[in-house]
């Protein structure tokens, strides 16, 4: 649910009905049917709400489930639950992130005071 796919705005999967709609506005502009361009503009928006509202409403759900399990992850003792997705570097050597010329050596939680030549 978390990673769905987002289709695209409703202008680019249908540009004719896009243009359609919008003449028709104008028209109705035009000749000054003012209430009913108000009621198409106001339909429109509450469109749009109603799927933001739903679309909130699923992101948020896959934000509970994945949390839900990398929680029940960490009780049962799985670093997997500790990290998230993304698990930790290595302790290793690694370029120095202030300074590209020198290694750092970090120990799987935090960078370290020794400092070695590349």
């Amino acid at each position: 649910m978390l990673y769905q796919h987002v289709p695209q705005p409703f202008a680019r999967r249908h540009p004719v009905l896009t243009v359609i709609a919008a003449a028709t506005l104008a028209c109705w502009v035009m000749l000054g049917w003012y209430e009913a361009v108000a009621l198409a503009v106001a339909a429109g928006l509450l469109v749009v709400a109603r799927r933001r509202r739903r679309a909130a409403a699923i992101r948020e759900a896959g934000l509970r489930a994945r949390a839900e399990y990398e929680n029940r992850l960490t009780v049962s003792g799985d670093p997997r639950g500790l990290y998230g997705r993304y698990s930790p570097y290595r302790p290793n050597w690694y370029p120095d992130p202030q300074n590209p010329c020198l290694l750092r050596y970090f120990d799987g939680v935090a960078w370290t005071p020794h400092v070695s030549g590349r």
